[in-house]
């Protein structure tokens, strides 16, 4: 019994690993990694759900991989799409927009996109500002935040790929947790995004 659960938790185990190293190395997302680290590692097999990791279990072993074999890269990658987010957000501050994703919990890379919801009563008010201001959105996936979708456009600025978001105000306070206290946060506001921008300290071993 005991070498049952011991394979188990080591296909888990290697799954995340693996998806990590694609998201790393690749740029895919989470489900598109975790699903090809699957087929990768069981083939066409259906596993049950206790087989497959969590995305928070891949993001441990990303960092991990960040740290082993990106450590003379990542940490400046990171720096540097914070502050192009940063400089966005300056610009729109009538939409309050929140920041989640890669780029607020330090995994970014120069794979990732810049993940943000802003808040207007009348959603065509970002259509209006993008517009003026020369910026060529497309429509994308929903963005997802706090287990709730909202539709979102996709856009070049400064060579980043932005990926934003739409909601009305009153949904803004639910989503935006001013008081996270998680070692990782995975959304904030510009005022926070430039909080952990001026505090980052890469883990040991790391440089910047």
């Amino acid at each position: 019994m005991d070498e049952f659960f011991e394979a188990h938790d080591d296909l888990r185990t290697e799954i995340a690993m693996t998806a990590a190293r694609l998201i790393a190395e690749d740029g895919y997302d989470y489900p598109s990694a975790k699903a090809k680290a699957i087929k990768q590692l069981a083939g066409k097999s259906r596993l049950p759900k206790d087989r497959i990791p969590s995305d928070q279990e891949i993001q441990d072993e990303l960092r991990a991989y960040q740290a082993l074999y990106l450590s003379d890269t990542q940490p400046a990658q990171l720096q540097s799409l914070r502050t192009v987010a940063l400089e966005f957000m300056a610009q729109i501050p009538e939409f309050e927009p929140i920041i989640y994703g890669a780029v607020v919990n330090g995994t970014a890379s120069d794979h990732s996109d810049i993940h943000l919801i802003v808040f207007s009563d009348d959603p065509k008010e970002i259509d209006y500002w993008l517009f003026n201001h020369n910026l060529q959105a497309e429509p994308c996936d929903d963005a997802l935040l706090a287990g709730k979708t909202y539709p979102a456009v996709a856009f070049q600025w400064k060579r980043r790929w932005f990926k934003l978001g739409v909601a009305t105000p009153t949904h803004r306070r639910g989503l935006l947790n001013r008081n996270n206290q998680d070692e990782f946060p995975f959304q904030t506001d510009r005022n926070g995004l430039q909080t952990l921008f001026d505090t980052y300290n890469p883990p040991a071993g790391l440089s910047t």
